[in-house]
């Protein structure tokens, strides 16, 4: 039985905001390998249909990092494009970028193909939930980060033969220290209802 509560777990999801604020540094007592032993779980235990396990990450930090974003930047035309990729570069430790392997959803299709027309959109819950749970588990680490979609530009601006071919960019969790909390977050109301 963890010792985690479900309040301990629901603190941690609520908790969980986009920060902008970043200092290219990690906080005090944090390596990369603790970084990388946080993704490489959450990539193992990130439920998939079928088990698939079709969820892949490849985490970037100092040079490759900012060729990257640079990469990001010089592919964006007009100077307000630039900004969010030129602030991720200069001023976020890292960047872990999730990917989809499409030999995995090739195989589900064969498996079952009665199921194929479905198995993509399972897919990228399962990227979705990998990416939320890195996220918070970051975070509880003292790390700050935000979520980013730029997978077009980052599936170009990779480093040549660091990805397998097959696997598809999803997001990136750009990360670093935090400088500054993050903004307020307002709610609407939602409640779900209960069905007997």
């Amino acid at each position: 039985m963890s010792s985690v509560t479900s309040q301990q777990f629901l603190k941690a999801i609520a908790a969980r905001r986009s920060i902008y604020s970043l200092t290219p540094e990690l906080p005090d007592g944090i390596s990369i390998d603790d970084v990388q032993s946080v993704v490489e779980a959450i990539i193992k235990h990130t439920p998939t249909s079928h088990n698939s396990q079709g969820n892949r990450a490849i985490i970037l930090t100092g040079e490759a990092h900012r060729k990257m974003w640079s990469s990001v930047v010089d592919a964006i035309e007009g100077d307000t494009g630039k900004k969010r990729p030129a602030s991720i570069r200069d001023e976020a430790y890292g960047s872990i970028v999730f990917f989809i392997d499409d030999k995995t959803l090739e195989q589900l299709k064969n498996n079952s193909p009665v199921w194929a027309s479905v198995f993509p959109s399972l897919a990228d819950q399962s990227s979705g939930a990998a990416q939320i749970s890195a996220w918070t588990a970051l975070e509880l680490l003292g790390l700050g980060g935000h979520l980013q979609h730029y997978n077009g530009y980052i599936n170009a601006a990779l480093p040549e033969g660091t990805v397998p071919e097959g696997w598809k960019v999803k997001a990136q969790l750009v990360f670093g220290a935090p400088t500054a909390p993050p903004r307020e977050k307002t709610f609407i109301e939602n409640p779900v209802k209960v069905l007997k």
